[in-house]
């Protein structure tokens, strides 16, 4: 194999979820080119892996919305010549691009909404966490693989970025992190409930640093408070600099959402906290100083595989259930667990 390429489309959690198949691709093949198409959202992730030779950016609501010029993008991926595309991404454009490269080798799972586009099918299997998923699109390759955990690799710019917002605000200790936002509404835990968590980490862990987008700022404002311990950089870090700061920190807490897979990335102690959503959808955080708290033996979930905007039945039980006690208890054990193992 001489050039591939990866097309995932979707969340930033899905194109995390992916790396692992980039990583494994070229170590088969060292001296290959791996391309990676993404939107613009999640792009910005991929320049810095060194197993990444071009990022392509498909702005399915941009630049590329017109027929004209997803045709154009087409055109354009047949002349980089691939000799393999592997898609994860169901959708039908997706696969419709992967079908216009003309690459020999292209594989598909059995959902995708075009399964005319590949010359190879796999099974989407339920119960199995995403990243195996992916990895099984290697197969028709011949490619044997074990456990791959996804990496992702902060610039200087960002690790500066990071470096620059933890110093002016006195977080020179051991911290954690909490990430309270999520694209999903029902996936998020209640603020008020947060809020208590945030207190009962900071007895032991001297800061507790808020990430997120843009869109969490108000979520974040209900939570910060007057607590000179509890700072904010929901808003204000590219996202890298943001994946730094989960590096670094001693803990994360987050609901089923993109933090989660950025501490797999780095294998950051993580609780992640479930309401709508299961882990046999394969979501789960992938490293083993992790745990998922969720409210088992409630008939309602999961009420769908992303959650929603409201809660159908308008009880919220999946999440309120939840104690902000049971997660600060989940939350010093993993952490002392993950002290013991010298991490």
């Amino acid at each position: 194999m001489r050039h591939a390429l990866v097309i995932q489309t979707a969340f930033l959690g899905d194109v995390i979820l992916a790396l692992p198949v980039v990583q494994v691709l070229k170590r088969s093949f060292p001296g290959s080119r791996i391309d990676f198409l993404a939107i613009p959202e999640t792009s910005g992730i991929l320049v810095s892996h060194p197993d990444i030779s071009r990022v392509i950016v498909y702005d399915k609501h941009g630049k590329h919305r017109s027929l004209k010029a997803f045709r154009s993008l087409r055109g354009e991926l047949k002349r980089n010549e691939y000799d393999v595309v592997i898609c994860p991404h169901r959708s039908l454009r997706s696969a419709l691009l992967a079908q216009g490269t003309g690459a020999a080798v292209r594989v598909g799972f059995d959902r995708s909404a075009w399964k005319g586009s590949f010359t190879h099918l796999k099974p989407w299997r339920f119960g199995v966490h995403e990243v195996e998923r992916d990895l099984s699109l290697l197969e028709p390759l011949g490619i044997v693989y074990g456990r791959e955990e996804p990496r992702l690799y902060p610039g200087e710019t960002d690790r500066a970025a990071a470096e620059k917002f933890l110093s002016a605000h006195g977080v020179d200790t051991t911290y954690a992190v909490v990430a309270p936002g999520t694209v999903w509404e029902t996936k998020r835990y209640p603020v008020e409930l947060l809020r208590e968590v945030v207190k009962g980490l900071l007895p032991g862990f001297g800061k507790v640093v808020l990430i997120g987008g843009k869109k969490d700022v108000n979520v974040a404002a209900g939570i910060v408070g007057t607590d000179t311990r509890v700072v904010s950089a929901v808003g204000e870090l590219p996202f890298m600099a943001s994946a730094e700061i989960i590096r670094r920190a001693s803990l994360l807490v987050a609901n089923d959402s993109a933090p989660v897979h950025i501490a797999s990335a780095f294998d950051t102690p993580t609780v992640a906290i479930f309401g709508p959503t299961v882990k046999e959808f394969g979501f789960y955080p992938y490293h083993k100083n992790s745990v998922v708290i969720e409210e088992s033996g409630l008939g309602c979930r999961p009420c769908s595989i992303h959650g929603g905007s409201y809660c159908p039945i308008a009880t919220f039980e999946c999440m309120r259930k939840i104690s902000p006690e049971r997660v600060v208890k989940e939350s010093i054990k993993i952490s002392e667990m993950s002290d013991r193992m010298g991490n």
